[in-house]
């Protein structure tokens, strides 16, 4: 049977779910819809994916089944309103600091949400998404809501006490990783190479330490020694970066993240 998905916001989250939903081919089994409160942006994206979208929510013939809220949390009690009629639609929220209690609250009555913290990498298939659901939906639903996100990534559930802490590991950790990939291209430059030829050798570099701790269930600290050979040319490295605090400051970095997740007030 068809399902219909609307996803409400189409900035970058919004945008790449909507990417790695038809990346999947989930459009060919479902009808996706887009919705934004400026019409070019849902437009611009639906006819780059060849799906459907509305520019107002009452042009929707019944409520879709599957709705994911992707638009600023400011912006959220709003949104709400226009879609507090809908009661038998699964909410997947992807807000920051906004809790199940608080968006059932901006809902009205009892709701079936699903709160989600997704990264960006869900565009490709390949995102970190912890999944926390209301007590309201039942054993299947949770089955289908699993299946249908397992195509984003590696769905699964947690605690609402730990989305801070994932936020800040899997949520911003695209960003620090891309910042390390940009430093290696911009060794690889400072010690002649083309930054092309750089960029894909860090790139490269990056996936295959990824996908071999990933499938040799190797500790990341026993890779980096049988890598390191004694007086070798890594040792020096490691021990430079070392010098200059590399994985404290690594480590400082994802506790402020946590740190600001967890003290979410201004609705950013």
């Amino acid at each position: 049977m068809t399902t219909s998905i609307m996803i409400l916001g189409c900035g970058n989250m919004g945008s790449a779910i909507a990417k790695g939903l038809v990346k999947a081919k989930r459009h060919r089994d479902n009808t996706l819809i887009l919705y934004d409160i400026y019409p070019d942006k849902a437009r611009y994206l639906a006819e780059l994916l060849n799906i459907d979208w509305v520019s107002e929510i009452n042009q929707l013939d019944r409520p879709p089944a599957y709705i994911f809220v992707a638009v600023k949390p400011a912006d959220f009690p709003d949104a709400a309103l226009l879609l507090r009629e809908w009661h038998e639609s699964v909410f997947f929220s992807v807000l920051a600091g906004m809790e199940i209690k608080e968006l059932t609250s901006c809902l009205g009555g009892t709701r079936k949400i699903v709160r989600l913290m997704p990264n960006l990498c869900v565009e490709v298939g390949e995102g970190v998404i912890p999944t926390c659901f209301s007590p309201s939906i039942n054993a299947q639903e949770r089955e289908d809501i699993l299946f249908l996100l397992a195509s984003l990534g590696w769905v699964f559930e947690s605690e609402e006490k730990e989305i801070a802490s994932l936020t800040a590991l899997g949520g911003s950790g695209p960003a620090f990783i891309a910042l390390f990939v940009e430093a290696m291209m911009d060794a690889g430059v400072y010690c002649g190479l083309p930054w092309e030829k750089a960029l894909k050798v860090a790139l490269q570099t990056v996936l295959g330490t990824v996908v071999h701790l990933k499938e040799s269930g190797m500790h990341p600290g026993a890779f980096k020694n049988a890598v390191a050979s004694p007086g070798g040319t890594t040792i020096a490295g490691l021990l430079k970066m070392e010098d200059g605090g590399f994985k404290a400051s690594v480590m400082h970095g994802i506790d402020a993240a946590y740190r600001r997740a967890s003290k979410t007030t201004d609705r950013e």
